[in-house]
């Protein structure tokens, strides 16, 4: 790796995508603004090329975070590990944790994990049903949200609804992890302290990160 350790890498890649993303979050924000609030067509010319902007951005995004996974391929730990730090620093998400594909028994491990207790780390060690949303989203291969997990029909009558309740959790966003020949091996779950939905910008920011450290991802040489 060059001298460079998978670490500051990852480090590296993080770095990378919060500039990068946040820059571009704030340029759809400020777009939406002008196409909204302005009705004349030049400010509506300029909107529209600050949206073509944000679209540049965003593949910019996906190409460096794709440039530096590269070089992390003997290093899996450090991508899950990266990927996770990446996604919570960019939403409003407050714990989280990345979950791989176990060779042996076919369920889900966690691999790196964020603000969890060990109540909850031992319960979801390893996740083999549809009793969770990493679950469901493992299952059905869709991004799965639980905008509140105390009424929630995934949780519902389940011993993981109070698990994840006692956790301080109340919304979860779980997303399917595809490698680059489209595999599912694993969920990337990102979990919040208030009932909601993260908006669209916040959404399409964790589908970019999952997708790029999905990328590189190998979960039997873990």
């Amino acid at each position: 790796m060059g001298g460079r350790s998978a670490v500051d890498i990852a480090q590296e890649l993080l770095e990378a995508a919060w500039q990068t993303c946040a820059t571009a979050t704030a340029i759809s924000s400020r777009s939406r603004e002008l196409v909204t609030e302005s009705r004349d067509a030049r400010a509506r010319r300029w909107g529209s090329a600050l949206q073509n902007d944000l679209h540049v951005r965003w593949s910019e995004t996906l190409s460096r975070i794709d440039r530096l996974t590269d070089s992390l391929r003997d290093a899996q730990a450090a991508i899950a590990s990266a990927l996770l730090e990446a996604a919570l620093t960019l939403s409003h998400a407050t714990k989280g944790n990345v979950q791989l594909v176990d060779p042996v028994s076919g369920g889900l491990r966690i691999v790196a994990q964020f603000g969890f207790e060990p109540e909850f780390l031992e319960h979801f060690a390893l996740v083999r049903g549809d009793d969770s949303a990493c679950g469901v989203a493992f299952a059905t291969g869709r991004t799965v949200q639980v905008r509140d997990v105390a009424c929630s029909a995934i949780f519902e009558g389940r011993p993981e609804q109070e698990i994840v309740l006692r956790a301080g959790v109340r919304a979860v966003r779980s997303i399917p992890l595809l490698d680059a020949e489209a595999r599912l091996i694993g969920v990337l779950s990102v979990h919040y302290p208030a009932p909601g939905d993260p908006g669209p910008a916040e959404q399409r920011l964790l589908e970019t990160l999952a997708a790029a450290g999905a990328h590189r991802l190998r979960p039997n040489r873990l």
